[in-house]
């Protein structure tokens, strides 16, 4: 048994032990955390590597999928393409193609993607002045702000052309050169860009809805 040791202070000296007490429990608990964070970065870095070379091999598999089934369809696309334009037919973004039984649906193709050149915001700027002159009353006012709520740009800061589409209607209807010109600005300055070659493939058991095949990582 170990000898103990009697040692006298006086309050001030005992408050400035406490303290000391303290602040080194206080580092203990410091640098044990800090030990843990060490053995916890090692972890994740054990498991990094063979993570992100999965993810890599996953990733040069899905490509190579995708240019297999590119290569598979690129003949019908082509013969579809010909056919589109011998009709007069505007050329195809999108291609969809099923089996006889109707149980299984590739899709091949581009979105479009709304965008506008900076001319556009002389257009905005017409139409907006045109119709906040018609605001006379608080009544009007919100008509006006419900009406303009068509000019809202989504996340990407673009227009939706549904909406300009359906604010150009209202132009025609208008009457009024200004919101009408302002519009044709507006439609002048579109120009679509395509998203990136995507395919989507779906399948269909009886009596049942069309389920996509998840392709993304995230959607497994």
């Amino acid at each position: 048994m170990a000898e103990r040791t009697m040692v006298e202070m006086t309050p001030e000296e005992k408050k400035q032990f406490e303290l000391f007490q303290k602040e080194q429990a206080k580092k203990a608990e410091q640098e044990a955390k800090r030990e843990q964070r060490k053995q916890l970065q090692a972890m994740t870095d054990e498991v990094m590597a063979d993570a992100v070379a999965e993810l890599m091999n996953c990733n040069e598999q899905l490509k190579a999928t995708k240019q297999k089934v590119m290569d598979t369809f690129s003949t019908l696309m082509q013969l579809r393409k010909e056919v589109n334009e011998e009709t007069g037919k505007k050329e195809q973004d999108t291609f969809m193609f099923t089996n006889s039984a109707g149980t299984q649906r590739i899709r091949i193709g581009y979105n479009m993607n709304d965008n506008y050149l900076d001319q556009v915001e002389e257009g905005i700027a017409k139409v907006k002045a045109y119709l906040e002159s018609l605001a006379k009353d608080d009544q009007s006012k919100e008509l006006i702000a419900l009406v303009l709520r068509l000019l809202a740009r989504d996340q990407k800061g673009n227009l939706k052309a549904s909406r300009v589409i359906q604010l150009g209607q209202l132009a025609e209807k208008s009457g009024n050169e200004d919101f009408q010109e302002g519009m044709r600005i507006i439609r002048e300055a579109y120009r679509p860009t395509r998203s990136k070659l995507f395919i989507r493939c779906s399948i269909k058991e009886p009596e049942k809805e069309w389920q996509d095949i998840g392709l993304g990582i995230g959607e497994v």
